[in-house]
């Protein structure tokens, strides 16, 4: 019984490898349009998902009363630590003070009576009422495309959030 010999088996279909190369020239522009268009859309959905947790975070922090050193530690006073809670957030995204916006209000639908200059450090003149007054945190950032083969827009991201400064809130007897 005689082997079948490799090379007689290439010159049955001489142009195939040929055709596998113009076939994968004329997908390749495709598959590389979608895994492009993919990790776009992932830095996008990121760069949300990481302002909306960010706003959300820095407000809860502001708005809670905390203890230190047997005092009590009003966290809303604090500019310099509510906007290093919403840089811990963003962490991959370096937002600067100018994205960070901290303001107080007398709750839905008022106007803003003070409010955290950025590159403010520790502000203790913010008097607010604990119960009715709020603390509003808005951060925003900017998206745009790494490239230009996807027609992406540039965009800029925006939440805010708000909550009720709680105060001290006895739990017992």
């Amino acid at each position: 019984m005689a082997t079948p010999n490799n090379s007689s088996r290439k010159n049955r279909f001489p142009g195939a490898r040929a055709q596998a190369m113009v076939e994968f020239a004329i997908v390749m522009p495709l598959l590389l349009a979608l895994l492009i268009g993919i990790m776009e859309f992932g830095r996008m959905v990121f760069i949300y998902t990481a302002v909306t947790n960010s706003s959300r975070e820095a407000v809860r922090f502001a708005s809670a009363i905390g203890f230190n050193d047997n005092t009590y530690y009003r966290k809303y006073q604090y500019c310099s630590a509510i906007r290093d809670v919403a840089k811990r957030y963003a962490f991959l995204m370096n937002l600067s003070d100018s994205n960070i916006v901290i303001e107080y209000d007398h709750g839905p639908g008022t106007s803003v009576f003070d409010t955290c200059p950025s590159g403010t450090t520790n502000d203790n003149t913010i008097v607010v009422k604990t119960g009715t007054d709020r603390v509003k945190v808005t951060v925003n950032a900017n998206y745009s495309p790494m490239t230009k083969f996807i027609p992406i827009a540039t965009r800029t991201f925006k939440s805010a959030s708000a909550r009720t400064i709680i105060g001290n809130v006895d739990v017992g007897p």
